[in-house]
């Protein structure tokens, strides 16, 4: 099967200029806030691949300007221009997909070659796009009527289902919806002997023909039935209902006059046989059952037929895409995970499904099922919302991509005038610039924990010199902003949080053209420390005062603590001075008491043998200085 790759987009419903999403012929969860173009990619490749069925001639006015045509879909801000050959008036309006074997699909006023195409033929049927108005198609009805689900498979089912075979008036038909529209066309025409055109004669050839195609389309659709009544239950179970239907398929009737053909169409019954272990006989349920039960009952009727239809395509290279637009709003949460459940486990792998969502709780749940079923890298995640774009500013889409980098969402969120979130990026892209500088254990507590942003661009100033005070000003000034948006927004105007957006913003791009040095901190101020002989019963235990930094300070000034001899506390190796005796200068440079123990010849201490049995947190000075 093949899969997607990459989507353009340009001057359709609510896309006013050329948005490309890539794929990467991954599954893709989209969150879209309501009015962002979520549904206009829906409607997008619904109308590229449904463009294969129809003929070229009923394309077109999908992109006349709105003026020129009812059924237009051209944004309303796309320009008219003049192609250059034909001088042929158009918008730019056009919707192309890019599959994984490189094949191309396109779809405007210009080019409509898809029209036609077997292999988007095939894509189309074996692809399904179910959003949440398919779905209340099923339950549609009023009180008093007793639900015919006609319309629903005449409109979206029968198009994209094949049934066997079977030659009529010289061509041969497969697809149920093209039999379904010979037979609204009747037996055919012959010439009487006066020379009237008249229906063909009841003992005629084409007429026996003709009865034996409605059979054979009676005894497929009959077959279509049998297979959804017998598989749909299994997936009504696995939605977590405890329920069984019937559908009933009624035989179209037809009357052949001599000059008139008259049909009657097929009836589609829905009825309730169980409910909850009891046999039941409910021929309304729109009635009996609530808006999620119904909801759970058309989405295993929709996907036992997708079933179905996978087994009569012929194409192996055809796209296999499931286009969900909010699908579960209507299903309860416990049906939610258990459909999501179903559709990870079993068309994850038939399909390329892509899932929009206008929830975004709902969207964090699906994101959450994807990592339980560690699918994850299968998976793009992509948000949009409503953002400006062109001269007089207009509402237009604004894609962000789940795996952009925190300074590329920023801007995307600033443009959709989410500001509160794009703080929040800002913030994350100032943590990250700090903490690319600075060694991993400049970034944390002891309790290794990251520390805060302003601590981290405090520990950037104190060991690199090159951040003017001018950008160091920039920082503070947006400091409150970056800390802590969500309650800044609360307290300041709208214009003014805009404001120091933009601010913090022109201070990013100002630290990404300073070439930072960082100093290497080799141990931290008041760090405490402990010398340990390695043969003899003394040890000596100091704090640094001051940070040591290679090649700048790797001598700092160090307070002595306390030492022992033999567990004498503060023993003196000089005749006057008293056991017991602290020193009389409590801090002095690491070089000068490594010094003054060297001098104790009792103790034979070299710098090397200090060095390796000094002991800090994380090892040995010696270690620290390597």
């Amino acid at each position: 099967m093949s899969k997607i790759n990459n989507i353009t987009i340009s001057n359709f419903k609510f896309f006013s200029k050329e948005e490309t999403i890539h794929l990467e012929g991954k599954h893709l969860l989209l969150y879209g806030e309501n009015g962002s173009g979520k549904s206009s990619i829906f409607w997008g490749l619904y109308t590229l691949l449904e463009a294969s069925l129809k003929d070229p001639s009923e394309t077109g006015k999908y992109f006349l300007p709105i003026d020129k045509s009812d059924e237009s879909l051209v944004n309303i801000y796309a320009p008219l221009m003049s192609e250059i050959s034909s001088r042929k008036e158009h918008s730019n309006s056009y919707i192309k997909i890019q599959d994984d074997n490189a094949k191309t699909y396109e779809l405007s006023l210009l080019d409509n070659r898809i029209c036609g195409d077997s292999y988007a033929q095939e894509s189309r049927k074996v692809s399904d796009f179910i959003n949440y108005q398919s779905i209340f198609k099923f339950q549609e009805f009023r009180n008093s009527e007793t639900p015919d689900l006609y319309d629903v498979f005449v409109y979206s089912i029968l198009p994209y289902v094949n049934f066997a075979s079977f030659k009529i008036k010289g061509k041969i038909l497969a697809n149920a919806s093209s039999m379904w529209s010979e037979y609204q066309d009747g037996p055919g025409f012959t010439t009487n002997y006066k020379g009237d055109r008249i229906l063909v004669y009841k003992n005629s050839p084409q007429y026996k023909e003709f009865c034996n195609f409605e059979a054979h389309f009676n005894s497929e659709f009959t077959n279509l039935m049998d297979f959804i009544n017998v598989n749909a239950k299994s997936r009504l179970n696995e939605l977590g209902y405890d329920m069984d239907f019937q559908l009933t398929y009624g035989h179209p009737s037809h009357v052949k006059k001599d000059k008139n053909y008259e049909w009657s169409p097929f009836k589609i019954e829905l009825e309730i046989t169980k409910y909850n272990g009891k046999s039941v006989h409910i021929k309304k349920p729109h009635v009996f059952l609530n808006e999620a039960k119904l909801s759970a009952l058309a989405t295993a009727i929709r996907l036992t037929i997708l079933d179905y239809r996978v087994n009569t395509i012929t194409a192996p290279n055809a796209l296999n895409v499931l286009v969900l637009d909010d699908l579960m709003i209507s299903l309860d949460m416990s049906n939610r995970e258990l459909l999501l459940d179903l559709l990870l486990k079993e068309y994850a792998t038939k399909y390329q499904i892509l899932f929009l969502i206008h929830d975004k709780n709902l969207y964090n749940f699906v994101d959450y099922k994807i990592k339980q079923h560690k699918q994850d890298v299968l998976w793009l995640r992509k948000e949009m919302y409503v953002g400006e774009t062109g001269i007089p500013k207009h509402e237009a889409p604004e894609i962000i991509d789940g795996e952009s980098d925190s300074y590329v969402k920023a801007k995307k969120y600033f443009t959709a005038r989410d500001y509160t979130v794009a703080a929040l990026y800002i913030r994350k892209t100032l943590e990250e610039f700090v903490t690319d500088y600075l060694p991993e254990e400049y970034c944390k507590n002891a309790d290794g924990k990251f520390i805060e942003l302003n601590k981290l661009w405090d520990r950037l100033l104190k060991y690199t010199n090159s951040i003017p005070p001018r950008i160091d000003n920039m920082f503070k000034q947006s400091k409150l902003m970056i800390l802590n948006p969500a309650a800044h927004y609360q307290k300041t105007s709208f214009p003014i949080y805009k404001r120091e957006l933009l601010k913090a913003f022109g201070l990013i791009d100002e630290l990404k053209k300073l070439n930072i040095q960082v100093k290497i901190l080799l141990v931290d101020k008041n760090s405490k420390l402990i010398f340990k002989h390695p043969s003899t019963n003394y040890s000596f235990e100091f704090q640094l005062t001051q940070d040591m930094i290679r090649g700048k300070n790797e001598d700092p000034t160090c307070k002595i603590i306390t030492w022992q001899y033999n567990g004498v506390d503060f023993y003196s190796f000089q005749p006057r001075i008293a056991h017991g005796t602290p020193p009389l200068v409590s801090e002095t440079k690491l070089g000068r008491i490594i010094d003054n123990l060297m001098k104790i010849s009792v103790l034979g201490i070299t710098k090397d043998m200090f060095l390796a049995n000094t002991y800090i947190d994380k090892g040995t000075l010696k270690e620290a200085l390597a």
